[in-house]
């Protein structure tokens, strides 16, 4: 059997794992549920992956005696305590390999930089920005505090903004009306009834009508979406400022659902307001599924020199697997 590479990243929906072979062929992919610990708990995270390895080493008829080493690429693990947590459940994974624990934001990274160095900003349910100059690594707490907070973020900023024109103190647009709507209500005051009772709740799910409000002019969406795009944009010069890039432009990696969503007040902000903060930023869109990154991770652990043509087979791979 061939000997691989196992690179896993796990978020707060869903959990993706993929097998390369030494050159950096894809052998076999698979997903299963979340895997932030955070949410679900440990035990829950060690069944899902225990379920979600079987499954693709069966894909790819490999045993786990010839995983040559690993990357957990998982939401939630944002302090050093976090990974003393998981070394207990790293040996009862009985993966031969080394393996390694990081943040899923270091998988994007390097899904979008794969020499690692650069920038990551995800903004999706909720908000981390990461970076490294390939000698030191940073990454923001994601606790939604001085940072931005994705999705999350979004939703409990158009609910300031529609509670700010129900006491008179904003003028009223569409976004008043639109999302108490979406949350089936029909005025506004029995929407936020609703939420004072806690009778519901406002999700991320919502992002979506923010977003098309905006695009369509809607000022108070305009103003909500400009403000969280402004703060994601910060935090990479937060993040980069503290770090020292030697290299004529900096990477900075776009991923998560706002950042493809395609809005395009949120990309033209965000991207601008980098480029005016972080001198020789250069800012991509993440095109594949940010568990290549966790391969590529994980290959440059593992070999002294990772060979050219392993990135190249995983990315060419990355364009050819349906996860």
């Amino acid at each position: 059997m061939p000997k691989a590479i196992l690179g896993i990243d796990g978020g707060g929906t869903k959990t993706h794992a993929v097998l390369a072979d030494l050159d950096g062929n894809i052998l076999a992919s698979a997903a299963n549920g979340a895997a932030n610990w955070e949410r679900i708990g440990i035990a829950a995270v060690q069944k899902s992956l225990n379920e979600l390895i079987t499954s693709v080493l069966a894909s790819a008829h490999v045993g786990h005696e010839d995983i040559v080493a690993s990357t957990f690429a998982l939401a939630g693990l944002d302090w050093p305590e976090d990974k003393v947590l998981f070394e207990p459940f790293l040996k009862n994974l009985l993966l031969p390999g080394k393996t390694h624990l990081v943040n899923d934001s270091i998988a994007a990274l390097f899904a979008g930089a794969p020499d690692g160095v650069g920038c990551v900003s995800i903004a999706g349910t909720g908000g981390k920005t990461a970076g490294s100059d390939g000698r030191a690594t940073l990454q923001t707490m994601g606790m939604e505090l001085g940072e931005g907070g994705g999705a999350g973020q979004l939703v409990n900023l158009a609910l300031d903004s529609i509670a700010r024109t129900h006491h008179g103190t904003a003028e009223r647009t569409q976004l008043y009306l639109e999302l108490p709507k979406a949350a089936g209500f029909s005025h506004p005051e029995e929407f936020f009834t609703a939420v004072a009772r806690t009778r519901m709740k406002l999700d991320e799910s919502y992002a979506p009508i923010i977003f098309e409000l905006a695009n369509s002019g809607d000022a108070a969406a305009i103003d909500v979406v400009s403000a969280v795009a402004k703060q994601h944009a910060l935090d990479v010069y937060g993040i980069s400022s503290q770090l020292n890039f030697q290299r004529n432009t900096i990477k900075v990696v776009r991923a998560g659902g706002l950042h493809t969503a395609g809005c395009a007040i949120f990309d033209a902000i965000f991207e601008s307001e980098v480029v005016r903060l972080v001198d020789r930023a250069q800012v991509s869109v993440l095109k594949i599924a940010p568990v290549f990154g966790a391969v590529i991770h994980c290959a440059h652990t593992y070999f002294s020199t990772l060979p050219t043509e392993f990135i190249e087979n995983v990315l060419m791979g990355a364009g050819e697997v349906e996860l």
